[in-house]
């Protein structure tokens, strides 16, 4: 399963970190984690002020986590919360998500 940890301080995301896999298919035909890399993939690089983040990705796991407050670079993370939950709604029995704030 999927494990995503998203932590929030005044309604910003501090930290949003993705670890396990889906097991929802075979290696390489797994939809649920193709669609979770490439939903933190894409919110990675589109952050636009990358250096008030530290940004982690590997096989299996992913971490963003912010240095200083940045409310645009916030609305992409809140769009791959967004998108994250759509899966969830769709995998629950693959992908959990808590959401809690600081």
């Amino acid at each position: 399963m999927i494990k995503v940890t998203i932590v929030r301080h005044n309604n910003l995301i501090q930290s949003l970190e993705i670890s396990g896999h889906a097991d929802s298919g075979p290696k390489g035909h797994d939809l649920v984690c193709a669609a979770v890399s490439a939903i933190i993939t894409g919110g990675a690089n589109a952050i636009p002020n990358k250096a008030n983040y530290n940004i982690k990705l590997e096989s299996g796991y992913a971490l963003i986590e912010m240095k200083n407050t940045d409310e645009e670079s916030n609305k992409v993370l809140n769009t791959v919360w967004v998108m994250l939950k759509t899966v969830e709604e769709s995998y629950p029995q693959h992908i959990k998500i808590l959401d809690r704030e600081n």
